[in-house]
């Protein structure tokens, strides 16, 4: 079969008239009739009932209609990519991204996308984890650079992962457990804890009332004595001595070395969290599709 025959029979499924599917393509009732019985011999099933001046589809023909159309629609998209990819796109895009991601991340494949579609404006924010999410289903924002803890909701949303960040313990300087090489999250159960709201679930009314996964996991609940979306205030906090704090190593890789605060690796196979590429898939944005083709050519 044809993708002509496909079109030619969409619009006689939706005009259920040979003689006005011939009037749109511009060719005549007898061709119409032609193609369909054409494509009802490849199909060795009947697509329509005949009667009279009046025809209806059949069961078969109401299934494979749905299938014609998307299968035309996955023509044009490709139509439309592989022109994109040739003749580059204009337009602009909105990225957002947390804290560590902007330039081991985002900047090398900016560049290369850029180099590629010159004509695309970039705009760049660096948000918390929760107003990255909230930004990009508001749809302030096409396309995210975010981490995804076990409470994460990204429901409604298209993601894959980029990359796994190593979780670290931040404790003042001064700490008992300053000078070891790596610790355990249960050793630091009786410690009064710093969290980001990259643990808590942006559904829920209270953020008090929210645990980590990953403390129950470890045995134990944690004292929570202050909480704030962003890390850097949390560090300021962990050096002034008032609690402790875990975050990503992207997070603190951008501190560097510092007298401050003591960064620890915490040991087991579960302390990480993903870095995640999330985008929505019924975005308005044509360049978001070809950005999203650029970063994962493998994807259907």
């Amino acid at each position: 079969m044809t993708s002509n025959q496909l079109k030619y029979f969409v619009t006689a499924a939706e005009t259920l008239s040979f003689t006005e599917a011939g009037k749109r393509h511009f060719i005549s009732q007898t061709a119409i009739t032609q193609h369909i019985q054409s494509l009802e011999e490849q199909l060795g099933v009947k697509l329509f009932v005949r009667e009279k001046k009046r025809v209806q589809l059949t069961p078969a023909g109401e299934i494979f209609y749905m299938e014609a159309k998307a299968i035309l629609e996955r023509t044009r998209l490709a139509v439309d990519r592989a022109r994109n990819a040739a003749d580059g796109i204009s337009g602009s895009l909105r990225i957002g991204y947390v804290k560590g991601q902007g330039f081991s991340l985002i900047s090398p494949l900016i560049r290369k996308f850029y180099l590629q579609n010159p004509s695309v404006i970039f705009s760049l924010f660096r948000q918390a984890h929760l107003d990255l999410l909230m930004n990009l289903e508001q749809n302030r924002l096409d396309f995210v650079f975010n981490i995804a803890y076990g409470d994460t909701d990204l429901s409604g949303f298209s993601f894959k992962k980029i990359s796994s960040d190593r979780l670290y313990a931040v404790l003042p300087p001064g700490h008992p457990y300053a000078q070891l090489s790596s610790i355990r999250r249960y050793d630091l159960r009786s410690e009064p804890f710093l969290l980001t709201k990259y643990y808590d679930d942006p559904a829920a009314k209270s953020y008090g009332n929210i645990i980590p996964d990953k403390f129950g996991e470890s045995g134990f609940i944690p004292k929570v004595d202050s909480r704030s979306s962003d890390a850097e205030t949390l560090m300021i906090l962990v050096s002034a001595g008032i609690g402790i704090t875990i975050l990503p190593e992207s997070i603190v890789r951008t501190l560097g070395p510092s007298t401050d605060l003591s960064i620890i690796p915490l040991e087991g196979e579960h302390e990480h969290v993903d870095v995640l590429a999330i985008w929505k898939p019924d975005s308005a944005n044509p360049v978001t599709q070809v950005f999203c083709d650029f970063l994962f050519p493998e994807m259907p």
